[in-house]
């Protein structure tokens, strides 16, 4: 039988032999530590993780159930246990394991997404469905983002079947989604069904105009939107063959280039809105925000072009009766007044 201090050595042995790939060394280590019978939750718990990343399945599910079973100190072993088996395609048995580590951990989001994924895995798309939607208190937006976050993940490791039913549960949420459907179609390209895809863009060719119209509201300025978003739909204006939505492609493509930290070419894409759309105020208001933060209030040029582009914003939406928006305008103006000191608003 080992002592406290030779266990924790010999732990640290296995430690090092794992970081510096010595593999089988350490699965000898762990089994000597294992006959020995001394701490065997310690013991156990990290040769299942050691078995679990040289994807021995079956020897790692051994060694978790063993603790749980046999173990006072167990919920590590039903963290490790719930990961192997989504892995290993127990999705049952995986949704028991989450179902139970959230009776103690119920804020677990790692935990929940398992489960979620194990539901639409195991073709339960209906209680998938609900079950997302619950987990983000029925906001549709932040669901079909956390979607397409998963779908790209299954991308990444070629798992293009697990891509398409996340993709029809994003239908069910969000029929003819086009960015679903643009998705769609590069999963059936990556699988050599050409026909599909063409199937797929010919549907996309007709819902997109009527999203887009539908989705934006351009008084928000685009708060609400993230970059994921924002770069899917300027993935979609190869649909846009007539350049009917050129003023918001470019608004889009400016705001990403601001998120991004690409200052000047922010700049010169609100310019080119401008251009595009004169009677819309947005281009206006975005352009004048990035001249004010290139100016830094030390570069009294940007900073009188921020207020002109400000005055014909307010201009615009007085026009458009729209007040709160206006006043808001004046507000900002009085802020470049009160930080470069140039001259007073009258």
């Amino acid at each position: 039988m080992l002592d406290n201090i030779k266990h924790l050595i010999a732990l640290k042995s296995v430690d090092k032999d794992i970081s510096e790939k010595n593999y089988e060394q350490a699965l000898e280590k762990l089994n000597y530590l294992i006959r020995e019978e001394f701490r065997p939750s310690e013991t156990f718990l990290k040769r299942g993780k050691l078995c679990h990343k040289l994807l021995m399945y079956e020897e790692a599910y051994s060694d978790f159930t063993y603790i749980i079973t046999h173990c006072v100190k167990k919920e590590d072993a039903y963290y490790e246990r719930v990961r192997l088996n989504y892995e290993m395609s127990n999705y049952y048995e995986a949704v028991l394991d989450a179902n139970t580590i959230l009776e103690w951990d119920p804020k677990n989001f790692n935990i929940k997404r398992i489960k979620f994924l194990c539901y639409v895995f195991s073709s339960q798309e209906e209680v998938a469905k609900n079950f997302i939607l619950t987990l983000f208190e029925f906001n549709k937006y932040k669901t079909i983002q956390f979607l397409f976050q998963e779908v790209a993940f299954a991308l990444s490791k070629d798992e293009l079947a697990k891509g398409l039913k996340l993709l029809q549960v994003i239908d069910m949420i969000d029929k003819d989604n086009p960015i679903k459907l643009l998705k769609e179609a590069g999963i059936y390209e990556l699988a050599g069904k050409k026909d599909k895809k063409d199937e797929i863009l010919k549907r996309l060719d007709s819902v997109f105009p009527k999203y887009f119209i539908s989705h934006f509201r351009f008084t928000d300025m685009y708060q609400d939107k993230d970059l994921m978003e924002i770069c899917f739909l300027l993935e979609l204006k190869v649909f846009d063959k007539q350049n009917l939505f050129a003023y918001p492609m470019k608004i889009l493509e400016g705001y990403k280039n601001h998120i991004e930290g690409h200052i000047i070419d922010s700049k010169e894409c609100f310019e080119k809105a401008v251009e595009i759309n004169p009677r819309k105020p947005e281009g206006y208001v975005l352009l004048a925000q990035t001249l004010q933060l290139m100016s830094g209030y030390d570069n009294p040029a940007y900073m009188i072009d921020a207020e002109r582009n400000y005055k014909i914003a307010m201009d615009i939406y007085k026009k458009e009766n729209l007040k709160d928006k206006a006043e808001e305008m004046k507000r900002q103006i009085k802020h470049i007044h009160s930080g470069a000191n140039i001259y007073s608003y009258k």
